[in-house]
């Protein structure tokens, strides 16, 4: 019998990256100012991110539910460049209070200085971790829906 623990452990970072792109897609606008505020892309790149990068996070976390081919190296890529944005962002002593993780919004008392990036960047560590966990339980090809074998069962 086979350990559940790969299926909780896909499942966890589908329904994490599910719930940020649907988060981000409640407000572009603010989520748009949040990309700004790291200071790396050119106008109007932002507004164009806001949009795009929720939709891949959606798409992809829903591939992931159902182990579509590709997806688990999507959601890899995404986390480690989060994790590459993050640490860039810590290292030019950005004071962002929003990471931008989520969806764009309050905040609680007292990570004006720049904070919640580096609990950002450690929680995405973790989404890092169970990524590799993914790989590393070896997740075969007999697992992995193909697109087509996707509309199949539909």
């Amino acid at each position: 019998m086979k350990s559940l623990l790969p299926l909780v452990v896909r499942l966890a970072l589908a329904a994490v990256y599910i719930y940020a792109g649907v988060g981000k897609l409640m407000d572009i606008e603010a989520f748009a100012r949040v990309v700004e505020e790291y200071r790396i892309l050119p106008q109007p790149l932002p507004a164009l991110v806001a949009l795009v990068l929720p939709l891949v996070e959606v798409v992809a976390g829903a591939a992931l539910v159902f182990n579509v081919r590709g997806s688990l190296a999507a959601i890899t890529g995404m986390t480690v460049l989060f994790m590459g944005v993050l640490a860039y962002a810590i290292a030019a002593g950005l004071t962002i209070g929003d990471c931008g993780c989520f969806e764009p919004g309050e905040l609680p008392e007292g990570v004006e200085d720049g904070s919640m990036l580096k609990t950002a960047f450690w929680r995405d560590a973790g989404l890092l971790l169970g990524c590799l966990y993914l790989y590393w339980s070896g997740r075969s090809d007999s697992n992995v829906m193909s697109c087509q074998e996707i509309e199949e069962t539909v």
